[in-house]
């Protein structure tokens, strides 16, 4: 059965921000993540090494990632309730505030976590691209945000090539833009920035 993977990072003002459920503790990582981090670190050097299998759909290690990643957006309870609140609030989200990844049968932040590797997916807010920060909190952190997205060169081209083996072995979004994982919320951050604004991030699964 297919699914869709959504990722959604928005600015919002403080004042809407305390209109949803209570977040909590909602998005932090589970404890068994320590425990997978070595072999998530080995996975990701044998990526930028080109050392993993051709096709990933053949390498049990990112099969393994996949789990751990489909095992949290799987959550239910308050932290789907808050997915559903926001994406309520924002049915006509102003374009230039707004980011949204769709992807068929992936993960969109999925994709960006292989493509970045743990250390960077673990520097973020929250726990796989789903957050919640006040304006004062996002202007202390907008730098986490700027040291994992904000990539050039030689770099930003092997994330990139990462993120798109992800999709397109793992999912059916060969020709998904890959570019905009890493910039249309880095965007949307410094915007919600500049304007005294927080920012949210949420991964409901369709």
């Amino acid at each position: 059965m297919g699914y869709t993977g959504v990722w959604v990072v928005a600015a919002l003002p403080d004042a809407e921000l305390a209109r949803f459920p209570k977040a909590d503790e909602l998005f932090v990582p589970p404890v068994e993540v320590e425990g997978e981090r070595a072999w998530w670190e080995a996975l990701y050097e044998r990526s930028r090494a080109g050392r993993g299998a051709r096709r990933l759909w053949e390498d049990e290690d990112a099969d393994r990632l996949g789990r751990l990643i489909g095992g949290w957006y799987g959550e239910t309870g308050p932290a789907e309730e808050f997915r559903e609140a926001v994406m309520g609030w924002l049915e006509e989200p102003e374009p230039e505030l707004f980011f949204a990844g769709v992807v068929r049968k992936a993960f969109p932040f999925g994709a960006l976590a292989y493509g970045v590797g743990p250390g960077a997916v673990l520097a973020l807010p929250g726990w796989f691209g789903e957050f919640v920060l006040t304006a004062d909190q996002l202007r202390a952190r907008l730098p986490e945000f700027e040291a994992v997205l904000e990539r050039s060169g030689e770099e930003r081209e092997r994330v990139l090539d990462r993120v798109r083996a992800w999709l397109a072995d793992l999912g059916d979004a060969p020709d998904y833009p890959v570019e905009e994982l890493l910039d249309g919320p880095l965007r949307v951050a410094r915007r919600a920035a500049a304007r005294g604004w927080g920012l949210v991030g949420v991964a409901p699964v369709y």
